[in-house]
């Protein structure tokens, strides 16, 4: 078995800056229309720190009042970037390229604390923050899991060097504890860290269970304490759910299933199932010695894997994100064999299982790059339909927001409300979404103020070039797919009366001679009504 010191373990700054930069490209990209469209924009100039402190405390009482979560941590990032970086998409995404080299580093860190090798480290890191499935989280500017992974890296760290240091324990409890604490500000969900978080403070190689405990002492409550948190706002949730809430109708089969094929993807199976399955036999026997003297890594793993799955069995809702932190136990169990196959004499199926897991790797890394730019061109898409509305758009103009299942090849409702935020923050505000579904048939969401009256304009994807309105396209994968959307004026045109375009000089500056080319094909009725505001 490989030994490593602490002090050679400069590497895993090294290995996080590696990691991150696999997100590079997205640097390119905008502000997306899933998240961004009502987090990404500073206040306005000139507020005092108590303004800010009533701001932020504003939102987290919205957020539980409309949705149910208390996320004070999350909002206080959330408000910090958008301060930090003024509206600007690049600085956004750099931030958050930073944030994910600090948990990659993190989580190389911890592995290395449990006696991986570096390679395997690297090799198991790659493939956890390369995986297309789990790439949400850093593609997108504001998803919980992705401001709260570096903490939650941290707690199950600091409680792992607890364990195993003499004289700093109480620095390291405190540190596990108030890590713990940011990630429940983040997302009730990561209670499901604190059986891990036990494990490895209460595994000390050598030393028998009840010993750890008798030393840990009084140090254990104290890891229980945070959990207060998520249990008083479970009780608060559950006495005060109301329509728009999240729903936790409990276990059911249909949940464990869902959690399970995701599972499957977050955990890498499509592209590193044969190579993880050839480290098996290319592991023995020393993969069983491994696993024995390893019980703080295993314990752990274990505790990650069930109380992920736990956590999330009482809902109805499932999503690559939601598997952590399940899926960074089955990342640990990964690494510990691959630990144990690149310690091995290198002979056939050794090599065969190295240059499978490496070559799922590479294939993970083509993936994600390939997930950005599809990112990319949707979001470009967007932008260039938003660019036209809100530079041609009469005021007061409502848009029809066609959504429906994405797979099916429409948009999604989430971004016809973020597109609508879009707007508000760069001026806009007059413009009105009106959400409807295929058929046309309105969707009511508490996030949009309803919508009355006829449409001026109507907005769907298209598969194939389409001629019915103006339309906006974006290439990805070298150019061979594309996201095409169709902007249709959805009311009949009519000639203007002289008149009427007078009086509507008179009511708009010279300036808006743009605006007023736009507004000259548009019915009269609107017309008559925008020039008499």
């Amino acid at each position: 078995m490989v030994s490593i010191s602490r002090s050679s373990a400069g590497w895993v700054v090294w290995g996080g800056l590696l990691l991150a930069l696999g997100y590079l490209p997205s640097l390119r990209t905008n502000f997306d229309f899933i998240d961004d469209g009502n987090l990404v924009y500073p206040a306005q100039a000139g507020l005092s720190a108590s303004d800010y402190a009533g701001r932020w405390w504003d939102c987290v009482r919205a957020n539980v009042e409309h949705l149910g979560p208390f996320r004070p941590v999350l909002w206080a990032h959330w408000h910090t970037a958008a301060e930090l970086c003024d509206g600007n998409p690049m600085l956004w995404r750099l931030l958050r390229m930073a944030w994910c080299g600090l948990a990659a580093a993190l989580l190389l860190r911890l592995m290395h604390e449990l006696k991986i090798t570096p390679a395997a480290a690297l090799t198991a890191g790659a493939a956890a923050m390369w995986n297309p499935y789990r790439n949400e989280i850093w593609t997108s500017l504001t998803l919980a899991e992705g401001v709260a992974m570096p903490y939650a890296m941290l707690a199950l760290l600091a409680a792992r060097r607890a364990a195993t240091s003499n004289s700093r324990a109480v620095v390291w409890d405190a540190a596990a504890i108030l890590s713990l604490l940011a990630c429940l500000g983040c997302k009730n969900t990561f209670a499901a860290l604190l059986p891990a978080m036990l494990w490895l403070r209460l595994t000390k190689d050598g030393v028998p269970l009840w010993e750890n405990i008798r030393t840990a002492g009084w140090s254990l409550i104290g890891y229980l304490i945070p959990l207060a948190l998520p249990l008083g706002h479970f009780v608060y949730f559950r006495m005060n759910w109301q329509p728009g809430h999240y729903e936790t109708p409990g276990p059911s089969l249909d949940q464990v299933a869902r959690i399970g094929s995701w599972l499957k993807g977050a955990a890498g199976l499509d592209y590193l199932g044969v190579g993880m399955a050839l480290c098996l036999p290319a592991a023995l026997p020393g993969l069983w010695t491994k696993l024995r003297e390893s019980r703080a890594l295993v314990g752990a793993a274990l505790a990650l894997f069930a109380g992920g799955v736990g956590v999330y069995s009482v809902t109805a809702i499932m999503a690559a994100r939601y598997t952590m932190p399940a899926v960074w136990g089955i990342d640990l169990l990964f690494a510990a064999v691959l630990s144990v196959v690149w310690s091995r004499p290198r002979g056939i199926l050794v090599r065969l299982a190295l240059a499978a897991v490496l070559a799922g790797t590479a294939i993970h890394f083509v993936a994600n790059v390939g997930r950005q730019e599809k990112l990319a061109a949707r979001s470009r898409v967007l932008w260039d339909v938003l660019h036209h509305v809100e530079a041609t758009a009469p005021r007061g103009a409502a848009l029809d927001w066609k959504s429906g299942e994405v797979s099916a090849g429409n948009f999604d409702a989430e971004e016809g409300i973020h597109f609508a935020w879009h707007l508000q923050h760069r001026g806009r505000d007059d413009l009105r979404i009106r959400l409807v579904d295929p058929q046309a048939n309105p969707l009511k969401r508490v996030e949009l103020p309803e919508v009355t009256g006829p449409s001026l304009y109507a907005l769907r994807m298209s598969n194939k070039p389409d001629s019915a309105g103006t339309e906006f396209a974006a290439g990805y994968r070298f150019g061979r797919k594309q996201f095409r959307a169709v902007l249709e004026t959805t009311r009949p045109t009519a000639e203007l009366d002289p008149t009427l375009f007078d009086l509507m000089k008179k009511r708009f500056e010279p300036t808006d001679a743009g605006l007023l080319e736009a507004l000259r094909p548009q019915p009269e009725d609107t017309l008559r009504r925008t020039a008499g505001r």
